[in-house]
């Protein structure tokens, strides 16, 4: 498997961010093939950080291209220079999962919201 993360430039709207995120951009890597899972968060500095997680190199620069493209068409007035991108291959995956999330800590009821951001 691969990891991508790309660090962003400082911006505000962290709620804008995810709402747009999570009704274009998940959409359009889950049709990516070889695409495994995508996280995003503003860091405690304020900085936005996506991470996705991909079955090869070649998944993970496609899903790049597409997630940059998707960020350049759709983000610019938020988050308006390309971001830092590292990646390379995972070492270590580890995960724990519960059966049941809890979306009562959410008021929005779109199904890429778990809680998260």
């Amino acid at each position: 498997m691969y990891v991508v993360i790309r660090k962003y430039a400082s911006g505000g709207q962290p709620e804008e961010i995810a709402h747009r995120v999570g009704k274009g951009l998940i959409r359009v890597l889950r049709e990516q093939p070889g695409f495994r899972a995508y996280y995003a968060f503003v860091s405690e500095d304020g900085q936005p950080i996506a991470v996705s997680v991909c079955d090869s190199r070649d998944a993970a620069l496609r899903a790049n291209e597409r997630a940059q493209a998707w960020v350049a068409a759709n983000m610019r007035d938020i988050i308006p220079d390309p971001p830092e991108v590292l990646m390379g291959p995972m070492l270590v995956d580890a995960a724990a999962f519960e059966e049941k999330v809890d979306r009562s800590r959410s008021s929005q009821a779109e199904p890429w919201l778990d809680g998260g951001v």
